[in-house]
């Protein structure tokens, strides 16, 4: 795999991140209806910081947000090993928020909210993208000094 393809697998894994935001990550009980609807990541994060957790919750949305776009603009825009360095360190920044931010929440959330499994997923693709882009550094052979 060449350095332009482990690039667009990076990106394709970015967009993914993205998309992933709006997919349901856990199911809101509803003990007076006897059911239970679909709570988005982004549902995830209004729900935390309605129960005091505000701070938290807008530096991850913003984290979640901003990374993988962040990480993209690296791509295209750096040259040379540092769009991979810059990507790899980005994408286990991203990787160890959601960790946190997914394990805070499913603890301080046990009563009202049940986990899907997808959160996992979210942190598979980050740990993917921290996979890739290092092997991309590796692959990106560092500038000579002999001229």
């Amino acid at each position: 795999m060449g350095k332009k393809q482990v690039k667009r697998w990076l990106i394709a894994l970015q967009m993914l991140l993205i998309g992933m935001m709006f997919l349901p990550v856990g199911m809101v009980t509803n003990f007076e209806e006897g059911g239970k609807s679909p709570l988005s990541v982004f549902g995830m994060i209004h729900r935390y910081a309605g129960m005091g957790f505000g701070e938290d919750a807008i530096v991850y949305s913003l984290l979640s947000c901003l990374i993988p776009i962040l990480t993209v603009l690296m791509l295209i825009f750096l040259k040379q090993r540092y769009n991979f360095g810059t990507a790899a360190c980005l994408s286990a920044f991203y990787m160890l928020a959601a960790a946190c931010f997914f394990t805070a929440a499913k603890r301080k959330m046990v009563d009202s909210v049940a986990m899907t499994g997808l959160h996992y997923l979210i942190i598979l693709a980050a740990l993917l993208s921290l996979a890739l882009a290092a092997w991309g550094f590796c692959i990106c052979t560092p500038p000579s000094d002999q001229k």
